[in-house]
């Protein structure tokens, strides 16, 4: 690539990031559904046929991109976390685990709730990530239960079945608590309780030990 035909790409690059940083901030500040195309080409003082340049299918196409960027490098993210806690107590590790999977809701709430509300305008950019980003960190889970395991701290017949059972109603929980403007996100009762009916359930800890 030559010197002019990088500088045009990198003008490309940042005429279209410029889009991208104007919508997400619309997105977050009036909703998805309240923000016209129109509001995102007068926020960032460009005209309407460059956007369409950039982006065929208009804020579709914006929330697409948003959600392979930022959704995907939060999930990335805590994945490596849960690489370099493998070492904590078991607790202690779904609790870190579980504050992070809110943190990643609380921070991209908008986000989120497009992906909930307009769930079949979005499915199929929205499935590969959550399906590749859950099975990761459950595989990691599983990883961390038998590392335990192993070293004969606790009895569990099939950790892969056992970091499922916990995954599937920690995530309903933390969809349930940002769905309803009473409950406080972070309040971790409902995980607490999830946690005791999984260890007792599921995990059986050597009494000698």
């Amino acid at each position: 690539m030559t010197g002019k035909q990088s500088q045009r790409q990198d003008q490309y690059n940042r005429g279209k990031q410029l889009f991208i940083d104007t919508a997400k901030h619309l997105f977050k500040t009036k909703g998805y559904d309240k923000t016209k195309v129109s509001d995102i080409v007068n926020a960032s003082g460009r005209n309407v046929s460059t956007l369409y340049h950039y982006f065929p299918a208009g804020k579709k196409d914006i929330v697409k991109i948003l959600l392979i960027t930022d959704i995907k490098e939060e999930f990335d993210k805590l994945a490596t976390l849960m690489a370099q806690e493998s070492d904590r107590s078991l607790i202690d590790a779904l609790h870190l685990f579980f504050h992070q999977f809110v943190a990643i809701f609380y921070h991209n709430w908008y986000l989120m709730s497009i992906m909930l509300y307009y769930k079949d305008d979005f499915e199929a950019e929205v499935t590969p990530i959550t399906r590749e980003g859950t099975d990761h960190m459950r595989k990691l889970l599983a990883t961390f239960l038998q590392k335990r395991v192993d070293n004969r701290e606790l009895y569990i017949t099939d950790c892969n079945v056992a970091a499922k059972l916990f995954f599937a109603p920690g995530m309903e929980a933390i969809i349930v608590n940002f769905s309803e403007p009473e409950k406080d996100v972070f309040d971790t009762t409902e995980i607490d309780q999830l946690i005791a009916i999984w260890q007792r359930e599921t995990v059986f800890f050597d009494q000698d030990k």
